[in-house]
């Protein structure tokens, strides 16, 4: 999908597209906020965002702790860690096929599992946060967000503070594999291959993301739904961190976001591999 850089002139009017129980259980709200679009005008939204039919494929994979410490947004956020001075990103991909008041589009979210050692007062068990539901001050920073729609990279720049920019993103499937091609005027971002088979899981999942607007720390809500089919390969976990295996999901460009994901030493052998073909999904405001 090629970035959309026009902003329609009004809000899309499509609630009746979302009246089952998952959406029904958070009730739509007025913004406190409104967002302020390039020509001036102030456009108000309804949240929670809600997100239906979406096509979801991420990789869990393995990284430099050290590389990972140096993208925290505060000293109160400590990556997850992982065997061996290691820490893990996540790569996921999402095709917003419906969207509450707006068009489609896609995006990919690279991020760190972190903890807020504040709540957790300072525990950091390896691999843990991340799998356990509730665990304690768990969450995710967002290291990159390239993305195809200028409506939305305005509202994760204002809302959320997250580094949304504007690339080309094109999903296929080949084979058994959804791939992922990001890119851009600069070339090849990255390319993320997941397969799409695994152990089928009913995935009800809320996380906590944490970022920073004007300096200040914030923290927000996501809620995702569907069944998935996931794979893990334990032996990752147990061989030196700069030994890749052959089944590599993680193909990495020359572009400046490349090189961003370069710098933190990722093993493209995922950890686990998650993918859903349809997906339900709630965006709350930062608390």
């Amino acid at each position: 999908m090629l970035p959309l850089l026009e902003i329609p002139d009004s809000l899309i009017s499509n609630q009746h597209l979302f009246v089952d129980a998952f959406f029904k259980s958070y009730p739509l709200r007025p913004s406190p906020l409104d967002l302020t679009l390039p020509d001036g005008r102030c456009r108000n939204y309804q949240f929670p965002t809600y997100f239906d039919k979406v096509q979801f494929s991420a990789g869990v994979f393995l990284c430099s702790y050290e590389q990972a410490a140096k993208h925290m947004p505060n000293a109160d956020i400590k990556p997850v860690s992982a065997l061996g001075r290691r820490a893990m990103v996540v790569v996921a991909s999402y095709q917003y096929r419906k969207i509450h008041q707006m068009k489609g589009y896609t995006e990919v979210v690279v991020m760190i599992p972190v903890v807020n050692k504040e709540v957790n007062k300072g525990l950091n068990i390896p691999l843990l946060p991340p799998l356990i539901p509730g665990y304690p001050g768990a969450g995710y920073h967002v290291v990159a967000l390239p993305m195809t729609s200028l409506e939305n990279m305005l509202r994760g720049q204002q809302f959320w503070g997250v580094p949304k920019t504007l690339h080309e993103v094109l999903i296929d499937h080949d084979g058994g594999n959804c791939v992922t091609r990001i890119q851009n005027e600069g070339g090849l971002d990255f390319i993320l291959r997941i397969p799409r088979r695994g152990k089928i899981k009913n995935t009800d999942q809320k996380s906590r993301v944490f970022s920073m607007i004007n300096n200040k720390p914030i923290q927000f809500k996501t809620h995702f739904k569907g069944m998935s089919q996931n794979t893990t390969n334990w032996s990752v976990l147990f061989r030196p961190w700069k030994e890749a295996g052959n089944a590599e999901s993680l193909e990495l460009g020359r572009s400046p976001l490349a090189k961003v994901l370069k710098g933190l030493e990722i093993n493209p052998e995922p950890f686990q591999t998650r993918y859903c073909n349809d997906l339900k999904s709630c965006l709350f405001l930062p608390d």
